[in-house]
């Protein structure tokens, strides 16, 4: 029995990020000091990325996640993006996720220090975890196409930086 695309993507996911420890209580967030660190860091506090609802992700954006944290939490927003939620509160958990993939653009000075740090964020991925994010960014750009119209920010995620052979 073939299992449907999106079974294989998840069972990629949890492969992949099955032995990433959990980050620690005070490295959730780059600052447990504002107000929109410390809200992700009490909202994540002592819980696995299994554990996390998409209420728990939709008012927490991976911007915020330290890159452990980062590390150990994106598999719970791949995979509220991926069971949709169409209709809710929680529809907009794929474009924040995927933009959150998006490497940005180098036209400015501060563009470029930004692309610097996201590079060192994306860094810590290992090559399993960088292709499991490939893969849902293939899948993002095939299957989303009336959120992604254009395929855009899936195809510029890939075109950036994840759609790389990833060894």
């Amino acid at each position: 029995m073939n299992l449907p695309r999106i079974e294989i993507l998840k069972q990629e996911i949890e492969a992949a990020f099955t032995d990433v420890p959990y980050p620690g209580d005070d490295r959730i967030a780059y600052s447990n000091i504002d107000l929109d660190g410390s809200r992700l860091a009490a909202a994540f506090k002592g819980k696995h990325w299994k554990e996390l609802t998409p209420h728990d992700l939709h008012w927490n954006e991976l911007t915020f996640l330290s890159r452990e944290g980062f590390q150990y939490y994106l598999p719970a927003y791949l995979f509220a993006a991926l069971e949709g939620h169409d209709g809710t509160l929680y529809e907009d958990i794929r474009p924040l996720t995927i933009y959150g993939l998006r490497l940005i653009d180098e036209d400015t000075p501060q563009n470029r220090r930004l692309r610097e740090s996201q590079l060192k964020e994306f860094g810590v991925f290992t090559p399993a975890q960088k292709r499991a994010i490939r893969a849902f960014l293939e899948y993002a750009r095939d299957e989303w196409t009336d959120e992604f119209p254009d395929g855009d920010s899936p195809k510029q995620a890939l075109e950036r930086y994840w759609g790389q052979d990833w060894k």
